[in-house]
């Protein structure tokens, strides 16, 4: 295995990312030597390893090189497209590829490689390179392989968007589970499929890309938690079993889910080598999505696969299809000018209509239904994952004309929006666009329909399949800059298909059939608003795609190459990395105190303030913070709170803590005189080392309820959807959820939960006060939300008739606004007098990692 030597920028942000990781790392050991309470402790560590896992994953980005996706729907015209930009000055792709022990050979990619047919044909993202980012030797085309986490994400796609289920996830039915595997735990387990690591990124990527009831269910039955606690421990089939709830426990899925596990076995995630049997004949290709529907059959074809070290591996060619993520092809000699000489290009498999069409039934009777969930997840999922791995550095769009039938393009687009331009208007300010929205099949738009009426061809087009289409998921495409809409847009058409409006002389030359016609279309194109508001140039737009010889892609070309700059990516992943590190001393900053305890109170005084106006600024047409302290966000729910109490008093493992007469109290008094069963043995040995303190169920329990109130705070600040619900920014969750932490330590809500719940915990049959015990928890937690430890006055009943009223002073809550906002100055103060008992040592390293700049 060979990494190409990277480029100064490159290495400037891995330089920067490993840094930054190193301070990650600083900040986790200074936590866990400082932060004496429990659960302030887990909070902050819960926060940096999230931010550990974010910045491994930029690290890993910058040493891929930068690239252009092209993404749209199936079958939109992107085909044709790529090609154009891939081949340079040759009339044709030309790609390298060798037999085993050959030397490399030129491959037509288009008459070669590329699956023939009008179909969406491949499964897998193509990347054509002139510097691939990994190399095997004696390969010239290489793959990248989907991964563990990869797998389950991809099923859990499909199952969700593609699947009807009745299963509805319950406490009951997790237990029995979780019981099926006792005797598993506490047992070390070398075949393990998930790490720690591994399961966050799991619930953050179906916390970030679906908004499900059925995940919410399991949100509120602690499902993550438990795989996070005990699952992710045991044997893989065990772990299995518990994985295939994501997708409603299909018997079918988990068979064909097991069978891609054990033959990717320890490859997940890498780049390997493959020869010309792997893509030749391209009616046997792995990139056809045909050999998907030989999967668990016999006697499919083999492929060689090429590890790092050198050895060979004969794959099923239906199980490589269905595993690569990335097939990586070095394009020869395309001409110095040419697109993919700057950057590598991304060709995406085009996005699907989705459909929730196939339930158990089916699934079990038809093998095709089976081979279609997946593939639908999958061509789903790529996109996801690019652009979660900060791969995509610019974007081109394709759309043609007519009603878009891929609803779920628009919230994958504005994804990616988010991470690379900006959040919001406001974000995107000055920044050049790196989404290229293109109008493909550009030559249908200027064909004269009968009865047609002029306006309704350009409304169409860009408003109801453009604006309210892409709209419909960011406010981006009316609102790139402040008052200012989305305007890098682009037509092309193909000149290559027999057209109504142009024709070729005998010397092959573009010639218009109508002028006449053209020419009034003409002018009622650059009449639309729409075209007015969605083009910088619309006349020059026209110019370049609807006259002869201009089919709109070289133009297009000609704008990509001045227009994504060498250093976009490095742009890109650095002030990602430099967020993170601002992040990070959000949170670590309240810990750090002076030694003027009175300065700094003031001046946590003043950050809750800042904190309040911006609150104060989206109320009154937000309606924040009723949001803000609704169940599973600030507050949580007593039906989670009944799940951790069943897992207290019902643990998978054998408790040494606790009894195990299936959950009936084990009195410590003593019932006969101990003296009477001693045994006159000789000399005592020497006694053994004390046992631990056995910790009490009630304090399992307390710490069960805020570890899981916790979670929910972090996912607060990582919520995009909901921080553009409320109008209030991840920093500004950041701050206030770590000091209503705090406030809990410093107000002993887990000691008042542990000595309320003990009793009941402990009782004869237990799970008779479950509801009763959870509801109380739930009260005191919620209460504490809403009060923040200060007493709220009486409210009067007003006496006599209600007087209506249109005030805008009238809201009905103002008066726990009031007393909430107030409670949270005093709160962020009296947290820093609590601080204040900590050690100098705590702060001189607080203060070394606080000046320690790792991203500049």
């Amino acid at each position: 295995m060979q990494q190409n030597p990277l480029r100064p920028e490159e290495q400037k942000v891995i330089n920067m990312s490993e840094q930054l990781a190193r301070l990650l790392a600083s900040s986790a050991d200074w936590a866990g030597s400082y932060l004496k309470d429990a659960q302030i402790r887990k909070f902050m560590q819960k926060v940096i390893q999230e931010k550990q896992i974010t910045v491994k994953r930029i690290g890993e980005s910058a040493r891929r090189p930068l690239a252009l996706g092209v993404f749209g729907a199936s079958q939109c015209g992107k085909s044709y497209l790529v090609s154009e930009m891939v081949r340079g000055v040759r009339p044709t792709p030309m790609v390298l590829l060798n037999q085993a022990r050959q030397i490399a050979q030129s491959r037509d990619y288009l008459e070669e490689i590329n699956p023939a047919g009008g179909r969406e044909s491949t499964a897998i993202v193509t990347r054509f390179t002139t510097r691939p980012y990994r190399q095997v030797n004696g390969c010239s085309a290489y793959i990248r392989l989907l991964s563990i986490t990869d797998l389950v994400k991809i099923f859990l796609n499909g199952f969700l968007f593609e699947c009807q289920s009745d299963f509805m996830p319950s406490a009951d039915e997790l237990q029995k589970v979780r019981y099926s595997f006792r005797s598993f735990a506490g047992k070390a387990s070398s075949s393990s499929l998930l790490s720690e690591a591994d399961v966050w990124d799991l619930q953050d990527y179906a916390r970030r890309h679906f908004h499900n009831q059925f995940l919410r269910m399991l949100e509120d039955i602690n499902y993550w938690g438990i795989m996070q606690e005990e699952i992710r421990m045991l044997p893989a089939d065990q772990q299995i079993t518990y994985l295939e709830w994501l997708w409603g426990r299909f018997p079918k899925i988990t068979e064909l889910f097991r069978h891609l596990v054990k033959e990717l076995g320890a490859m997940g995630g890498e780049v390997v080598g493959i020869y010309d049997d792997a893509l030749l004949p391209r009616e046997n290709s792995i990139i056809d999505v045909q050999r998907l529907s030989q999967l668990l059959k016999l006697g499919n074809r083999k492929c060689t696969v090429v590890l790092g070290n050198g050895s060979e591996i004969a794959l099923d060619s239906s199980v490589l299809c269905a595993l690569t993520s990335e097939l990586i092809m070095q394009v020869q000699d395309p001409g110095e000018e040419a697109l993919v000489q700057k950057l590598d290009i991304l060709d995406f498999p085009g996005a699907r209509a989705r459909a929730q069409v196939f339930d158990q039934n089916r699934l079990s009777k038809d093998h095709e239904a089976l081979i279609e969930v997946y593939l639908r997840g999958k061509v789903a999922y790529l996109f996801d994952r690019y652009s979660d791995d900060r791969d995509v550095s610019a974007l081109l769009l394709c759309q043609e004309g007519g009603p878009q039938e891929a609803k779920s393009l628009p919230y994958m687009v504005n994804k990616w929006v988010e991470w690379s331009q900006g959040k919001d208007s406001a974000a995107r300010k000055g920044k050049k666009p790196l989404l290229f929205n293109i109008f493909t099949k550009f030559d249908m738009d200027l064909v004269r329909k009968r009865g047609e009426d002029p306006a309704v061809r350009w409304d169409s087009r860009l408003k109801t399949n453009f604006a309210d289409f892409l709209g419909r998921a960011g406010d981006w495409v009316d609102e790139w800059e402040s008052g200012k809409a989305f305007q890098n847009c682009y037509w092309v058409r193909n000149p290559n298909v027999q057209q109504t409006v142009f024709g070729r002389d005998k010397d092959g030359q573009e010639f218009v059939r109508d002028e006449e016609q053209l020419e009034q279309i003409k002018k009622e194109y650059l009449a639309n608003q729409h075209v007015q508001k969605y083009f910088a140039d619309p006349g020059e737009s026209w110019q370049q795609s609807a006259t002869p010889g201009n089919p709109g892609i070289p133009y297009l070309i000609k704008t990509l190459r001045a227009g994504i700059e060498d250093t976009t990516k490095a742009n890109q992943l650095s002030c990602n990395l430099q967020q993170i590190e601002a992040e990070l001393k959000t949170h670590l900053q309240p810990y750090f105190i002076g030694d003027d305890i009175s300065k700094a109170r003031g001046l946590a005084e003043e950050r809750a303030k800042k904190l309040l106006v911006n609150l104060g600024r989206v109320m009154a047409t937000r309606y924040s913070l009723p949001q803000i302290l609704d169940l599973d966000r600030f507050s949580i729910s007593d039906k989670t709170i009944g799940m951790l109490f069943d897992s207290v008093i019902n643990p998978m493992g054998d408790d040494e803590d606790g009894n195990e007469n299936g959950g009936l109290a084990q009195s410590d008094t003593p019932v006969f005189e101990e003296s009477i069963f001693a045994f006159d043995s000789g000399p005592v040995a020497a006694p053994a080392k004390p046992a631990k303190t056995p910790v009490s169920k009630g304090v399992k329990f307390a710490q069960a309820v805020l570890n899981r109130w916790q979670e929910q705070l972090v996912h607060l600040s990582q919520n995009t959807d909901f921080q553009q619900i409320t109008g209030l920014p991840g920093e500004w969750y950041a701050e206030v959820t770590q000091e209503i932490i705090k406030g809990a330590s410093r107000l002993k809500l887990e000691k008042k939960l542990a000595e309320e719940s003990d009793g009941q915990l402990n009782a004869p049959n237990p799970v008779r006060f479950l509801r009763k015990t959870a509801a109380n928890a739930a009260e005191l937690l919620n209460r504490y939300i809403v009060e923040l430890g200060q007493s709220r006055a009486e409210i009067a009943i007003p006496s006599g008739p209600p007087k209506a009223t249109l005030s805008a002073r009238a809201y009905p809550g103002l008066t726990l606004y009031q007393h909430w906002t107030n409670a949270l100055v005093q709160m962020f103060k009296d947290n820093v007098a609590e601080a204040s008992a900590d050690d100098e040592a705590s702060n001189q390293t607080l203060s070394n990692i606080l000046n320690t700049s790792a991203t500049t």
